[in-house]
């Protein structure tokens, strides 16, 4: 059985309110029927002290109501709570006043004493079962948004990890080449790509980082890429300084290098340059990485995973489809990075 749960009405307001209602009620049966003002005054606090009393056993048990029926039960509970309440402050009433007038206007009114006390409660109970359901609502809505949240940099997490096995292989066969002719290459490219993983894995539980610190990064990656292709691989940077201190999110420019080197490199036995340039447009810095290209002698279709994994971390943090595209010509291959400012 669903049950609603509601927060208690805050105290404050609630006396504050009822103290304004007691007193325009003692002075309209002060006005209007006659009463002096002490018999006034005690008639609207007994009756009102115990109507208040009901509405605050209304609020303790809305929480605790099924769902089902819900509107049809807190009619019932306010009919039974105003019988109850009005026929106390009745009792009570006509022990501390003596009156015999105020004993007569005291049965004549009881009617309509019972419909504004009956009128109050079920007033109250309903309003208590709609502000229980905008509670439930937010707090629904809230629970939602934090599960997506958590979905979300779990999921930008594990994005942050994956790396192309392709290059992992590569880079272990290059070393086993190298391990008989060249030893000493080979050791200094287990030791880059010892340093490569090391900080991959620590940059991954940083989610941000400036363009300097990932240009740093890409030093070692790009340390090991030439042991591995030697002169045949140059890479021509053009970052202005002023922009190095630019907020971009972790590792997001290393599989863009890798994909360049990979279909720039692939069938050709001859020196490629890949260009790497950063610039700020506007607010925004632009990345614009170009590599030679030939439609010919381009390697099987793989994964893909490098670019479309990190068009979708893209989009979990810019919630835009527009930041990557890419370019080709005859001879090259272009991809275009746009990074919003964080400001």
């Amino acid at each position: 059985m669903a049950i609603s749960k509601t927060l208690p009405i805050s105290r404050l307001p609630l006396a504050g309110m009822a103290l304004l209602w007691t007193i325009a009620y003692a002075a309209g049966l002060h006005y209007s029927f006659g009463l002096d003002w002490a018999t006034a005054a005690t008639d609207s606090v007994v009756f009102n002290l115990l109507t208040a009393s009901a509405a605050i056993l209304i609020n303790a048990m809305i929480g605790y109501l099924p769902h089902t029926g819900i509107f049809q039960i807190t009619l019932g509970v306010a009919l039974l709570f105003a019988i109850m309440s009005q026929w106390l402050a009745q009792q009570a009433a006509s022990q501390l006043i003596a009156d015999p007038h105020y004993l007569t206007f005291l049965g004549q009114s009881m009617p309509v004493r019972f419909a504004i006390g009956f009128s109050l409660l079920i007033s109250v109970g309903v309003a208590l079962i709609f502000y229980s359901r905008w509670r439930a609502l937010a707090e629904s809505k809230t629970r939602e948004t934090e599960t997506h949240l958590i979905a979300r940099d779990a999921e930008l997490h594990k994005l942050q990890l994956q790396l192309q096995p392709h290059f992992l292989f590569n880079s272990l066969n290059s070393i086993n080449a190298l391990i008989l002719v060249k030893p000493d290459q080979a050791r200094q490219m287990v030791q880059q790509l010892s340093d490569f993983l090391r900080l991959t894995i620590t940059r991954a539980d940083e989610p941000w980082t400036t363009l300097a610190q990932e240009l740093a990064y890409l030093e070692t990656y790009l340390s090991i890429e030439k042991v591995r292709f030697g002169h045949r691989l140059e890479i021509q940077i053009q970052v202005h300084d002023d922009i190095k201190s630019f907020v971009i999110p972790s590792l997001v420019l290393q599989p863009l290098l890798e994909n360049a080197i990979k279909f720039g490199l692939y069938g050709t036995t001859g020196k490629i340059a890949i260009r790497f340039l950063a610039m700020q447009q506007g607010t925004d810095l632009q990345i614009e990485i170009t590599n030679p290209y030939d439609a010919d002698m381009q390697p099987a279709t793989g994964s893909g995973f490098g670019l479309s994994g990190l068009q979708r971390r893209l989009y979990l943090l810019y919630a835009r489809n527009d930041l990557l595209t890419t370019s080709r010509t005859n001879n090259s291959f272009t991809v275009n990075l746009i990074i919003p400012s964080r400001l």
